[in-house]
């Protein structure tokens, strides 16, 4: 098809101004074939008024309560009617009018290609957000080139449909924190590849409010380990997870947040036994093609080097 409908999914919790200027974004595109799916993670906050004023053409689907950012995503993936799905945060938005245009054109033309993840900018200077750069490349190096890569921001990616079929969407039990890297190791496993693309903008205001480190070294610590069990071998597990482990301890030290990252350890082993069922260990081959996408990534230094002022995480 010259111009397949995609669906914009947008999680919404409690995101006020920052949310219109959003909607705003995908409202100014100049793509002729799109439908909007609002997701609210139950916020109590007016959001319906909003979208009715502003966008009375986009659905809203409003969950019980608070399900995480998972299960947002999943709600907007399971209504929708696309074959494109395009995730947008509710704290992100479009820096042109030509963004969906855009990266419809490039998945045209790229059918090996299934995942595009978009260039997460500051909305004031345009440059690059490096807690929003988790791929394997030096950013000042690589931010303006194209390249495959295993890693996509959660809120700023466009995926062909059959990959959340596939691979069922998001993991609902890790509720928020590294649930992309989750979906990333199971669709790589599947045979799918994501392309990071300098062509596709977004800027990011994020919520400070929402990077509590309760929340944050919390959750980030428990899903590593859920991941390591669920996605891994036992060797390949530990190969994983203890530098995302070193990583968090350096963090907690940083910070003094032990009690969120203690209960992270705890709730992490404790939950190993309800993972039996849905653990699928990925191929030696797709260890492999990580392990290959990692020799790009930059030495430690360089990476410590980001977190000398702020802690990106």
């Amino acid at each position: 098809m010259e111009n397949p409908l995609v669906s914009v999914i947008i999680p919404y919790y409690k995101r006020g101004d920052v949310f219109r200027q959003c909607l705003d974004s995908v409202l100014q595109q100049d793509y002729p074939n799109s439908e909007i799916i609002v997701v609210d993670n139950h916020s109590e906050d007016g959001v319906r008024q909003v979208i009715e004023s502003r966008a009375p053409g986009a659905r809203l689907i409003e969950l019980p309560r608070n399900l995480g950012a998972c299960a947002a995503r999943n709600a907007g993936f399971r209504a929708a009617r696309g074959d494109l799905l395009l995730f947008l945060d509710d704290d992100m938005g479009f820096f042109t009018s030509q963004e969906i245009t855009t990266s419809v054109r490039l998945l045209q033309i790229r059918p090996s290609v299934h995942v595009l993840a978009f260039q997460v900018c500051d909305p004031e200077t345009g440059a690059p957000r490096l807690r929003e750069w988790c791929h394997p490349r030096f950013w000042k190096d690589s931010w303006q080139t194209e390249f495959e890569t295993h890693w996509f921001c959660e809120g700023a990616s466009i995926f062909r449909k059959e990959v959340f079929d596939a691979c069922d969407g998001y993991y609902e039990p890790l509720f928020y924190g590294p649930e992309g890297w989750d979906l990333s190791i199971r669709l790589l496993d599947r045979g799918f590849r994501i392309l990071y693309s300098p062509k596709l903008r977004i800027w990011h205001r994020p919520s400070e409010s929402g990077r509590s480190a309760s929340r944050q070294y919390y959750y980030f610590t428990r899903d590593y380990i859920w991941m390591a069990y669920k996605n891994y071998r036992f060797l390949d597990g530990v190969r994983f997870l203890l530098p995302k482990l070193a990583m968090m301890s350096y963090f907690t030290l940083r910070s003094r947040a032990f009690r969120p990252f203690f209960r992270g350890l705890r709730d992490g082993a404790w939950g190993l036994k309800d993972l039996r069922a849905v653990r699928k260990p990925i191929s030696k081959a797709t260890v492999t093609y990580l392990a290959e996408l990692e020799r790009s990534r930059p030495g430690l230094l360089i990476r410590l080097a980001r977190h000398r002022s702020t802690i990106q995480l």
